[in-house]
């Protein structure tokens, strides 16, 4: 996502973000509406007969206005049916909500969720942000961009006349807060809840697992697509997973959201455990010059064979079923 990058960061993928999606709605029983139940009937002997079983109504959550991440204010409609998240599908994915569209490369969608949204609609994001033409004909109800990047050169102004649009400075950094302001938006606190108990869970049991290999030991993921090869920080993605399981990172991308991998600087590659995603093959003649170098094969992470090609586009994606993806590949690799 070119938007994130502190350094030249070119991703061909999910940077670029972008999807759809149907949200459900929590609402109110009317056992919490404060209506008094009517008394139950009785028989010609005078026993209470047992009250006829009903499915209860549903009221209608009202509307409410809240200040998104970049300071707008956004009118949150009561009942959102339609909503265009790009670049959130795997967080809408976790709440149970299927977009009516989904962020595309122009070739294809995030290949990790398709059991879920296969045939959903697909915008494609190739030339950067689609205009607002491709986007209302879908109708959204409510708009949801993931980083502070939609707030700029007229985008949220131009996407908020279609609908309310909330704006986040970055959804893709604390996956948790995200989703769970998600779930607000959307009136879904109850499966946020469930979900985020889950990763939690799964966090924690891998960290267990791997107690023994993380302790003291730095790790690093590395990007390559089409156009480079860079080192991605801990702030997302595989880069971020790495960190919460407890390995330290490389001192070359410290503090950064990505670092750009040039020959001279493989030598002070600092990293006990290298995990390189190759964008399909995309990378290709950047890791071939790289992986021929001298300097890349006296790395000790290679004499230690410590170097693992990854497989997904979840490596290079955020929310919570790309980060535990991530994690079950982190354990197959160091623990099989």
């Amino acid at each position: 996502m070119k938007w994130f990058n502190a350094k030249k960061l070119s991703y061909v993928v999910m940077a670029g973000l972008l999807s759809i999606v149907l949200a459900a709605c929590g609402s109110n029983k009317d056992a919490d509406s404060g209506t008094t139940p009517a008394p139950s009937p009785t028989s010609e002997s005078g026993a209470a007969e047992e009250p006829a079983v009903s499915e209860p109504s549903s009221a209608p959550r009202e509307a409410f206005v809240v200040t998104d991440q970049v300071g707008n204010t956004v009118n949150i409609p009561g009942t959102v049916q339609k909503v265009y998240a790009p670049g959130l599908e795997d967080y809408l994915v976790t709440l149970g909500v299927t977009p009516v569209a989904q962020w595309s490369t122009g070739e294809k969608p995030q290949q990790y969720l398709q059991d879920t949204l296969g045939g959903v609609k697909e915008i494609s994001f190739a030339n950067g942000v689609p205009s607002p033409e491709s986007v209302v004909d879908l109708e959204p109800e409510l708009i949801i961009f993931p980083t502070s990047f939609y707030a700029q050169n007229g985008v949220h102004e131009n996407y908020s006349q279609i609908a309310p649009t909330y704006v986040f400075k970055n959804a893709l950094g604390n996956v948790v807060e995200a989703t769970e302001t998600i779930a607000e938006l959307l009136g879904l606190e109850d499966k946020a809840a469930e979900a985020i108990a889950a990763y939690h869970a799964k966090l924690e049991e891998t960290k267990a697992k791997l107690a023994g290999i993380s302790a003291d030991k730095k790790a690093i993921y590395i990007n390559a697509n089409a156009r480079a090869i860079f080192l991605v920080g801990n702030f997302h993605y595989g880069g971020y997973v790495l960190s919460e399981l407890g390995f330290a990172q490389s001192a070359l991308v410290e503090g950064e959201m990505s670092a750009d991998i040039s020959l001279e600087m493989l030598s002070d590659l600092d990293a006990d455990y290298i995990f390189i995603n190759n964008n399909d093959g995309l990378g290709d003649p950047f890791l071939a010059d790289i992986k021929a170098s001298p300097l890349w094969t006296a790395l000790p992470a290679v004499q230690a064979g410590q170097v693992f090609d990854v497989k997904g586009d979840h490596w290079r994606s955020s929310g919570l079923i790309a980060y535990q993806k991530t994690m079950a590949d982190i354990v197959a690799f160091l623990q099989p």
